[in-house]
């Protein structure tokens, strides 16, 4: 096989944040060379319907090693949801849907109201801080962990050691300096999960009514049902991925206290916040792209793709193609087609946690506008924003505000 050559005058490594999050970069690429290759074995995708078919085509582009850098496999009891196939992929799937559903998002609303009421009280009476810190990075994952059944005693500490984990080499090399696998790598974090995992084992499929227990006790129609090992870092993966959600939320929250006539729009109409939501996603995706590995030759596009060689899916770029979302570079409250944004993937990969995902974000909003009012909140001096230091995450790294 002919390797085909890097188009030079787009060329780019993946993990270069400043390129590979360049939303002027995606524009210029998508009006020029809509699939094109940024780097040797790599397809890039701009357009939302060739984004939306690669992820649709399951058969032809595979999500193992995913989350990888080339070359690393993990075992399967170390993949997450996300980085799995059929036949696992969608046997796994249909067991945590019994969780993630609208009506558990909906049943999860009430806590989630609290405790960001409670942070954002603890927020304002110490004047400001680091909102990132106070609520948008520990919130997520808590909601997530509430639903699995994770004593809120051990929210926080859970999410810092997810945060932990995310920003060092385990997702890329499947361990770090400590050792392999979760366990090894961080045996004060596994140690905690399995001990809640045991914990269901041990009271029966009568026990907790919680996604964990639905995880550990399920079974398909075959009698099979996910192992303990699995089961761990399942959640981590549940936890760790409602970090996507932290970055949305550092968004809306950036927009709320920095751009006066958003935040107005919202105070006077607050039935635009769930379209804040839905815009606020497909604006500033807080995952910016994932990757596939091509299973055989083809072509999408136009462009050929050979066998082995990966898919950058552009969801960035996707979600600000002309010719599916009008002014697509303009943050419109007034847009029809908000949600027909990318950010959630498409398919039999579709976050299951978006139900969550949209209730924690307007929940957060309306809790803001109830809180603080109008001028409340404003940028500490001199905060300058600084994107989140991951390849795949867009937001800010820190979100520095004071309270007036």
């Amino acid at each position: 096989m002919t390797v085909p050559p890097v188009d030079t005058d787009f060329a780019f490594s993946p993990q270069d944040p400043a390129k590979a999050k360049d939303f002027a970069l995606m524009d210029r690429i998508r009006a020029a060379r809509p699939v094109c290759r940024p780097a040797e074995n790599l397809v890039l995708t701009t357009r939302w319907r060739d984004t939306r078919d690669a992820f649709r085509d399951i058969a032809r582009y595979s999500s193992v090693g995913d989350m990888r850098a080339p070359g690393v496999t993990v075992p399967v009891e170390e993949s997450f949801l996300g980085e799995l196939d059929a036949p696992l992929h969608p046997r796994i799937r249909r067991i945590l849907m019994r969780g993630f559903t609208l009506k558990a998002g909906g049943a999860a609303e009430p806590w989630t109201r609290a405790n960001v009421r409670r942070r954002l009280e603890r927020f304002a009476q110490a004047g400001g801080g680091d909102l990132m810190t106070a609520l948008a990075i520990p919130l997520p994952g808590s909601v997530s962990a509430h639903a699995m059944g994770v004593p809120d005693e051990l929210h926080d500490q859970a999410m810092a050691w997810c945060n932990e984990l995310l920003h060092s080499t385990w997702p890329s090399h499947g361990r770090t300096e400590r050792g392999d696998g979760i366990a090894g790598a961080f045996p004060e974090f596994a140690a905690m999960l399995d001990a809640l995992i045991a914990e269901r084992e041990v009271a029966g499929p009568g026990g907790a009514d919680d996604l964990l227990a639905t995880m550990v006790h399920a079974r398909d129609e075959d009698g099979w049902r996910i192992g303990a090992h699995h089961v761990r870092t399942l959640m981590v993966n549940i936890l760790s991925g409602s970090l996507s959600a932290s970055y949305m939320l550092g968004n809306l929250a950036y927009r709320f206290v920095a751009d006066e006539a958003f935040q107005q729009s919202l105070r006077d109409d607050p039935a635009l916040i769930p379209a804040a939501v839905e815009e606020s996603l497909r604006f500033e995706p807080p995952v910016a792209f994932l990757f596939r590995t091509a299973r055989e030759d083809g072509a999408i596009g136009g462009c050929p793709v050979h066998k082995g060689e990966h898919l950058m899916l552009g969801i960035h770029a996707a979600n600000r193609d002309p010719d599916v979302f009008d002014d697509p570079g303009s943050f419109r409250l007034d847009r029809s087609n908000g949600d027909a944004h990318l950010s959630f993937g498409f398919g039999a990969h579709l976050c299951t946690g978006n139900h969550l995902t949209r209730m924690i974000g307007r929940v957060v909003l309306e809790e803001l506008i109830a809180r603080f009012p109008p001028g409340g909140l404003a940028l500490a001096p001199g905060f300058e924003w600084r994107c989140v230091a991951h390849h795949l995450e867009y937001g800010p790294e820190t979100l520095d505000l004071v309270v007036r």
